[in-house]
């Protein structure tokens, strides 16, 4: 189904904020708890761990199978020993981050769901808000936990820049990134995960140091049109560099929130490009499926953190 959500899956998204997809429940909370998030993003089953069988019936040893407890899905087969974050202990996890400061209790997560039938859970809370560069940013913490081999549970620091509704990548740095595999001691290292608010707090000041530079570095149209054409691989230059670059570079002048003049304006558009404008040459549902992919974690993500990158060492350090 398109968006990787499948018949199976739900969210929930506090604030009356209606998802990008249309999809899931919408409260007018601003805020959720672990109990009201478990239960309104319809997460409250558990994966269950069974052994493996060959065709003659043998059981394969070293394996077992990871299902869901409501519906009998089977989410994966792993190594034995690989042992699941329940959605219940992410939520708590999510709710617990965001009481550090040492005030009373609050609700905090904002978004919370699975995708690709219970593959993946995942919980997002905010953890603040700054005025720059005259719009609004959340600072946000992403939680994402894989119910299959593979894919471990993940810290990321994100912010969205409102007037336009982009995400921006926190800046790459060497300590930007939690990830802890299944293994028999993952649940003694989550208490470390309590830290990781900080270090969000951390991650996101550093890149709005570098937002600044780059919203006080002027550019002009030749300078964007390079930097833009830098950041398409071999193939897509060959092969659609015009026509990229073009549509990048009238989002640099004409893009939510840009007025086509500093190497902020050009992030935004690599940006914007990325997450709204960019085409797939696909059937709907493929091409929707292909799109989240993207701006979440594949090329599209990689190509909106390689212009964060290049911006800075171009602009921003020159």
């Amino acid at each position: 189904m398109a968006h990787e959500i499948e018949s199976n899956d739900s969210m929930v998204s506090a604030r009356n904020v209606t998802p990008w997809h249309g999809l899931g429940t919408v409260l007018n909370d601003d805020g959720l708890t672990a109990i009201t998030a478990l239960s309104a993003a319809k997460l409250n089953w558990t994966v269950e761990q069974e052994n493996v069988f060959d065709g003659d019936m043998v059981q394969i040893e070293g394996s077992q199978l990871n299902r869901r407890s409501d519906d009998r899905t089977v989410l994966g087969i792993v190594n034995t020993g690989w042992t699941p974050v329940q959605n219940s202990e992410l939520l708590e996890i999510a709710e617990a981050l965001g009481q550090v400061d040492g005030e009373s209790f609050k609700p905090v997560i904002e978004t919370a769901g699975s995708l690709r039938g219970g593959r993946i859970v995942w919980a997002l809370i905010q953890t603040g808000q700054r005025q720059f560069h005259g719009s609004e940013h959340k600072a946000y913490m992403l939680l994402s936990n894989g119910h299959t081999a593979g894919r471990g549970l993940r810290g990321t620091a994100t912010d969205v820049r409102v007037v336009c509704n982009n995400t921006l990548t926190a800046a790459e740095r060497g300590d930007s990134g939690l990830f802890l595999t299944h293994t028999s001691g993952i649940k003694d290292r989550l208490d470390s995960a309590i830290k990781l608010l900080k270090w969000g707090n951390d991650s996101l000041d550093a890149t709005f140091a570098i937002y600044r530079a780059l919203a006080s570095a002027k550019i002009n149209a030749d300078q964007a049109v390079n930097f833009f054409a830098s950041l398409l691989p071999p193939i897509e230059v060959q092969a659609s560099a015009p026509r990229v670059v073009g549509e990048m570079f009238n989002l640099f002048r004409h893009g939510a929130g840009n007025e086509g003049k500093t190497a902020f304006d050009a992030v935004n558009a690599v940006t914007d490009w990325v997450d709204h404008a960019k085409g797939f040459r696909d059937d709907a549902g493929a091409g929707e499926r292909r799109f989240l992919n993207s701006t979440m974690s594949g090329d599209g993500d990689r190509l909106k953190r390689a212009a964060l990158k290049s911006a800075n060492l171009m602009f921003a350090t020159a």
